[in-house]
């Protein structure tokens, strides 16, 4: 067992996750705010930690259906490069840093924080094996990380946030059903049991139904939002989906790793101009 198979098991990759826990503060206007900012690091902090430890549950979970999966057999729990009592321990470090980190900032924040660890673990034990619910389930998952972010500084939760998080979410989950089922093919439900009823043509529809919400959940709020210069963002933005989009029609690898959707420069390109564009109407 190495330092690296440790941190491998963290899965770090993932944390980007819980960025979006910065939405809140950049949408209140609070990003030049210094005790929001340290406010909002240590919820980063603790979602990450809290994130993790479920990370390592569900990798002690998976660890047999893994070894049949080309890209999850080398996790270090599946190869038995780093053994159940070590992966154990540092679930309740994980676990004490994360919730300890919590109880310092508001209530409202730890409440939640609570919510989505049991999330987690329900998803773990039960709902990934449920049709829809599994994908609804990781959506929510997405939406308790930006309320959090809410709550901890203190403003109040737009149902904008709500709802434009949890279409992307489930943009993203869908186009990482499409690409699983892609690549194992025949093998994808020895791999993930809900993929025997997720058929080509139930995805196809679901890939429809995501990327037109989420489009017209951004259009919607850009229109009829608190911030009306908002709407010079959405070409931008949607260039950014139908882009994403075209990528997961393709078979990349970013839609079973939405981490790696850096690695496209197109996306990024789009990413930082959209970036540049909202902080330019919210802050000037």
């Amino acid at each position: 067992m190495k330092l690296f198979d440790i941190v491998r098991l963290l899965r770090p990759l993932q944390w980007y996750k819980n960025l979006l826990v910065v939405l809140p503060l950049i949408f209140s206007r609070n990003l030049l705010n210094a005790d929001a900012i340290v406010t909002t690091l240590f919820a980063f902090g603790s979602l990450c930690a809290v994130s993790s430890a479920s990370y390592v549950l569900n990798d002690i979970a998976d660890r047999s259906k893994d070894r049949l999966n080309p890209e999850k057999a080398s996790r270090p729990l599946a190869s038995g490069r780093v053994g159940i009592v070590t992966a154990v321990f540092l679930i309740l470090l994980l676990c004490f840093v994360g919730f300890g980190l919590a109880v310092l900032l508001p209530s409202k924040f730890l409440f939640v924080v609570l919510a989505l660890f049991a999330l987690s673990q329900l998803y773990t034990i039960w709902l990934k094996h449920e049709v829809f619910a599994d994908i609804l389930a990781v959506s929510v998952n997405f939406v308790l990380r930006a309320v959090s972010g809410a709550f901890a500084i203190d403003v109040i939760l737009s149902p904008w946030l709500i709802a434009g998080v949890f279409f992307l979410a489930l943009f993203l989950i869908v186009g990482k059903r499409k690409g699983e089922l892609s690549m194992l093919k025949e093998n994808a439900f020895s791999h993930r049991r809900v993929l025997r009823e997720y058929t080509p043509e139930i995805i196809s529809k679901l890939s429809v139904l995501s990327t037109a919400s989420l489009v017209l959940s951004y259009s919607l709020y850009v229109f009829f939002g608190h911030f009306h210069l908002l709407f010079i963002t959405l070409p931008v933005a949607l260039y950014a989906i139908f882009r994403y989009d075209s990528l997961i029609s393709g078979g990349s690898v970013v839609a079973r790793h939405p981490e790696r959707v850096f690695t496209d420069l197109r996306m990024c390109f789009a990413m930082v101009l959209w970036g540049a564009l909202t902080i330019g109407v919210l802050y000037f």
